[in-house]
């Protein structure tokens, strides 16, 4: 509470100074200014920074700001390609992925030094063909002690670096999963999935307008559900546009093809499908299992060889953890991590193999989507104020980048795409003090400099 009563107290004594025009961002700025003119007209670099200490005042959150603002402003550089191998940092320091270290030609060290009233940066590069040390920069900047508490904030993040709401649309109850795939004219279309149908929209500016239905017929056994839950899939398979369907309510997933200008199921498969991934060579349709009518999945991963709409092969299961919600990190259409959230709130990463890294036992959350393997969202726990937090995970790790306020309870988050910019769809349910009647948002989350 006294951080937060210091930050209120330096935007309220200084409402003009709003954090781009910040000490900490001229630091940076003027980093970033000096490893560019480095390599003015050289070709195509290959630099990451490989170490990062910290002998200042400010925590291992506001380095981890720092970090990210100045990999931002260093990325896209035409003269060097910029490597960003942050996993962590902990304790003053720190951590890298350095198995690519091998592949880089420049290393740079950076270290955070408190000097008196001020803040200094030193920047190191060295070559690793030349094997010496090829330049040398030291910064100091006064950064107030408001500054200072703005930077510890927790869920305070740089504008370069954040993710944004982008767009916000009001839907009927029910809403399960949204994905998009290019239309024949290669314009997108979004695919809103509920229990009884697949509703497909194109944008017309910042609104959505209704193309087409498809109607979800289910034989028996049907399972009466308190909340609907499922997941939608769309890929192409021999040449033509197929999806699968599933959820909490059916003992069975089905597969559609697109035919002859209309959606026909094709199959009936016993799990719930969420990637169509590669596996030697081989497609395999990977997803999981709810238990009936229930609202979390069973402690299994299922994996299908799939090549015919038609056809149903024999499904491979490995064990898993029961969870509320899991989604799959890939690269290429290869498997690289699965990410869960079980039945205690507790989150989970597991290896493609399914061996699972050391716990976090720190971290909690209810719902969760993986955007490849570059971005993973994960909401609130918490039933009371929900938030969704973003963690970059390129390098392997779990990086926090962002984090935003949700009206309503979040049901579900989805990676996707709006209007060509990747990010998440957020489906919350407003609660009776928001809306006496109910409703659902769904919203979505971009970032705001891609």
């Amino acid at each position: 509470m006294k951080k937060i009563r210091l930050l209120l107290l330096f935007l309220f004594l200084y409402p003009g100074i709003g954090f781009p025009q910040s000490n900490a961002e001229a630091l940076v700025q003027e980093a970033a200014d000096h490893v560019r003119a480095f390599f003015k007209n050289q070709a195509e670099a290959r630099v990451a920074i490989v170490q990062f200490e910290n002998d200042s005042e400010l925590s291992d959150l506001a380095m981890q700001k720092i970090y990210q603002l100045l990999t931002a402003r260093l990325e896209g550089d035409p003269n060097f390609k910029m490597f960003d191998l942050l996993v962590n940092f902990v304790n003053g320091r720190g951590e890298f992925n350095l198995s690519q270290a091998q592949e880089l030609d420049y290393l740079l060290y950076l270290k955070f030094i408190q000097n008196k009233n001020k803040t200094g940066l030193g920047i190191i590069l060295f070559s690793r063909w030349q094997d010496k040390l090829v330049s040398l920069k030291y910064i100091e900047k006064n950064l107030s002690q408001g500054e200072m508490d703005l930077l510890d904030v927790k869920n305070f993040a740089f504008p370069e670096l954040g993710f944004s709401k982008l767009t916000e649309f009001e839907i009927k109850k029910n809403l399960m999963d949204v994905q998009s795939v290019s239309g024949a004219d290669g314009q997108l279309e979004y695919y809103f999935y509920y229990p009884d149908e697949i509703v497909i929209y194109r944008a017309k500016g910042e609104r959505l307008e209704k193309q087409s239905a498809c109607k979800l017929n289910w034989t028996r056994p049907f399972y009466p559900v308190l909340n609907y839950q499922g997941k939608l899939l769309l890929f192409t398979a021999r040449g033509g546009l197929t999806l699968t369907a599933g959820g909490n309510f059916s003992s069975y997933a089905q597969v559609l093809t697109f035919s002859e200008n209309q959606w026909q199921e094709t199959a009936k498969i016993g799990f719930v499908p969420f990637k169509l991934l590669v596996f030697n060579g081989s497609p395999y349709l990977v997803g999981a299992r709810y238990d009936e009518g229930k609202n979390f999945f069973r402690d299994k991963i299922y994996f299908m060889p799939f090549s015919d709409p038609a056809v149903v092969s024999e499904i491979v299961e490995k064990k898993s953890f029961p969870a509320y919600a899991i989604d799959f990190s890939t690269r290429e259409g290869q498997l690289q991590g699965v990410h869960l959230i079980d039945r205690d709130y507790r989150y989970h990463l597991l290896t493609g193999d399914l061996a699972e890294k050391s716990p976090e036992a720190e971290r909690r959350g209810a719902s969760l989507a993986a955007s490849d393997d570059q971005w993973l969202a994960v909401s609130d726990y918490s039933r009371q104020t929900d938030q969704i937090f973003f963690y970059d995970i390129t390098a392997g790790g779990q990086r926090p980048v962002y984090s935003g306020k949700i009206r309503g309870e979040i049901q579900f988050i989805s990676a996707g795409v709006w209007q060509a910019v990747k990010g998440f769809w957020v489906c919350s349910r407003l609660s009776q003090a928001d809306d006496e009647y109910g409703r659902s948002v769904i919203q979505f989350w971009g970032k705001r400099n891609e």
